[in-house]
């Protein structure tokens, strides 16, 4: 056909490049809006007080972040525990691997384009981590979903109604629910109704513990982790109680463990660090402090005790789990800075009581065990693999596959879908030949279910088609497109672009490419510019841009470019995108 986009070739990659923090905030709005349309689950078939299964298990668990912090540290200690155990575990995240910590497990980045669920493979139980995960979760219909709970503002703030009854939503749906602490267990079941099972966090004693060398320092320090973005993780007070003890006749540093740079620094800033490092750290401080105005198990302050180091907190849910004022800590009311200050200043001042506190820490620590904890975690997932049962597919679905390719597992996970919602129609992704070396993917809907109501799910399975969809917006926009009749192909697309809703995103990647063939490059720069800020997420427009940009022989860092769309994968939160954009702009560049 010889589209002009062929026509150049590779130049040295330059000053353009994507505003990725821009297009991954707009990827993690866009699946959050997609969750929150998800309709409800069929109802949880566990069948109580069964007893657990044998042999190894495939667990998949679902990770909302990899940077450091406790929350990602416990599930990633679940996993290289459950692994050494002869359990087959997968992390599933849309952040990189971590390379703080040794994570042993298997572990696959899903690109932010792809709901994280979809990437769920043959498996025993599904751990999701966050709250939000739990419905797109349960709609994969494969296996039971456990959600641990590690607690965050829907347990601890007074939350929108909307959030709220989201949070609900997703809460009751899980299978079972494990949380870290008795307190989280009751704010579970007195917010939500939702009764979770206690399995406590523990502390890596090859990493925390008061023997290996600590960190140097010229003068004693505090030591602080979290990032001053939380707010519920007490900053401002930690500042103000730096502020005033330094205010005193005595050398004082602080340290700042944050997992990432922070928004106002102080003091010593250690971003992202490993655990051999981390360790060190709390080894080599006067004093742990935690200001954290809630907390679900705080497990800093265990990993203190751990370490030999004492430990200054306020009196927030989680701490209290294990705190005892005077014997393993010195506690304040939260927010009580004035307090803070002096019970760290009676700490500093007092030799003997530091000692005290630090063997009362000691003998805390070592009752948690990791060995103790996955003993009980693993049998908890060992009876939930065993109660559950998948549900039956329920009468009324009709599937519509005719004209579609698709692999030998396709109809078995379609069905599994089907069987686990209660919507009335589910759609898939279904690729069909755009133009030379690009085939585009719209959703379209292969099942539906009588006297069911207007929900749609939709399910990561694709599949292949030779021709495009019959209702598609711009079909006879598209021939003229595919026939080299660009004028008219650009009117058809600009009819479609011009209204508002999910169309305007699709067809405006059609447009740029019909100016680009009728030589008109200043228009689709202008254009590719201006929905590369409507629509940050999209991949096809980051790939576009670069195509523009290229042609116009502008220097284009290349390399940025690549590394944005393997990031943010095929843009299935849009009606319709490009199969394999990785594919696309590796021939660009």
């Amino acid at each position: 056909m010889g589209l002009r986009l062929k026509s150049f070739s590779p130049s040295v990659a330059g000053a353009l490049c994507p505003d990725l923090p821009a297009a991954v905030a707009a990827a993690r709005r866009r699946e959050f809006a997609f969750r929150t349309a998800l309709p409800a689950a069929v109802p949880a078939s566990l069948v109580a007080d069964i007893a657990g299964t044998s042999g190894s298990l495939r667990l998949v668990y679902l990770a909302p972040r990899t940077d450091v912090g406790g929350g990602a540290r416990v599930l990633f200690e679940h996993a290289n525990r459950l692994t050494a155990r002869g359990h087959q575990v997968t992390v599933l995240s849309h952040f990189p691997r971590p390379d703080w910590f040794d994570l042993r497990s298997d572990f696959r980045q899903v690109p932010f384009g792809i709901e994280l669920s979809a990437y769920i493979g043959p498996a025993d139980v599904i751990i999701c981590g966050y709250w939000d995960q739990i419905l797109a979760a349960r709609t994969v219909g494969t296996a039971p979903v456990i959600h641990f709970e590690q607690g965050d503002f829907h347990l601890f703030e007074q939350v929108d109604p909307e959030i709220f009854r989201l949070a609900a939503r997703n809460l009751a749906a899980a299978d079972a629910t494990i949380t870290v602490s008795g307190t989280v267990a009751e704010v579970l079941r007195d917010r939500y109704d939702v009764p979770a099972t206690v399995v406590h966090n523990a502390v890596d004693r090859t990493i925390f513990t008061p023997t290996g060398p600590p960190a140097t320092a010229d003068h004693p320090y505090l030591l602080f982790v979290g990032w001053d973005g939380n707010a519920f993780k007490g900053m401002d007070e930690m500042r103000r109680v730096y502020r005033a003890l330094c205010a005193e006749p005595r050398p004082l540093d602080l340290v700042w463990v944050t997992p990432r740079p922070p928004v106002e620094p102080l003091g010593r800033v250690v971003v992202s660090p490993d655990q051999p490092t981390l360790g060190a750290l709390f080894r080599g401080a006067a004093a742990y402090v935690c200001c954290s105005r809630y907390e679900s198990f705080s497990l800093p302050c265990l990993e203190a005790m751990a370490s030999g180091t004492p430990v200054v907190a306020t009196r927030n849910t989680g701490v209290l789990e294990y705190a005892r004022d005077g014997a393993n800590a010195l506690l304040a009311d939260v927010g009580d800075v004035a307090a803070l200050t002096t019970q760290v200043r009676r700490l500093l001042d007092d030799p003997a009581l530091a000692e005290r506190l630090r063997e009362g820490g000691l003998t805390t620590a070592a009752g948690y065990s990791w060995d103790v904890i996955t003993d009980r975690l693993e049998q908890s997932y060992r009876s939930a693999a065993a109660a559950w049962t998948p549900p039956p597919l329920p009468p009324g679905w009709t599937f519509e596959l005719a004209g579609l390719q698709y692999p030998a597992d396709f109809e078995p996970r379609l069905h599994a879908y089907a069987a686990a919602t209660t919507a009335g129609a589910i759609a898939v992704p279904v690729s069909f030949p755009a133009f030379e070396a690009h085939r585009a993917v719209r959703w379209r809907v292969v099942a539906r279910r009588r006297n069911a109501g207007s929900d749609t799910v939709h399910a990561y399975l694709p599949a292949t088609a030779d021709t495009p969809p019959p209702d598609l917006p711009y079909a006879a926009a598209l021939e003229h497109f595919r026939q080299g009749r660009f004028e008219p192909a650009l009117d058809g697309f600009m009819s479609a672009f011009q209204h508002s809703g999910p169309t305007r995103a699709a067809a405006g990647r059609w447009v740029i490419l019909s100016l680009l063939e009728l030589g008109r490059d200043v228009e689709a720069a202008e254009l590719v510019s201006g929905a590369v800020r409507e629509y940050p997420d999209h991949s096809d427009y980051q790939y576009l841009q670069a195509t523009v940009a290229r042609l116009a022989t502008r220097r284009v860092d290349g390399a940025a470019y690549v590394a944005a769309i393997d990031l943010l994968g095929p843009a299935t939160h849009h009606e319709e995108w490009f199969d394999n954009p990785a594919t696309l702009i590796r021939r660009t560049f």
